[in-house]
């Protein structure tokens, strides 16, 4: 119920609220990849690169051929990797 709930607010757009409930619903579910990865995707959106890594790297412990959280992972990699040179070459 909880995942349905995050999953109808996140297509909303309300991330903060569809955040808040997922983050219970992980802490009594910690091996839900579906909401892992809906909480990796949410992170994705508000540009928040570490939390969206940590979540997908999780999904793929868990399902390791998970071709979302596979795409995921590379895509925030490599924003970060675009932005992260800038901060060690002012």
């Amino acid at each position: 119920m909880k995942l349905t709930k995050a999953r109808q607010l996140f297509e909303q757009n309300d991330f903060s609220l569809a955040l808040e409930i997922l983050n219970e619903y992980i802490s009594e579910n910690s091996t839900s990849a579906q909401a892992l990865l809906l909480r990796g995707r949410i992170h994705y959106k508000r540009q928040n690169w570490g939390g969206a890594m940590n979540d997908y790297a999780t999904v793929l412990e868990l399902e390791p051929e998970n071709s979302e959280a596979k795409t995921g992972l590379e895509m925030a990699k490599s924003i970060l990797g675009y932005f992260t040179p800038d901060m060690f070459n002012p």
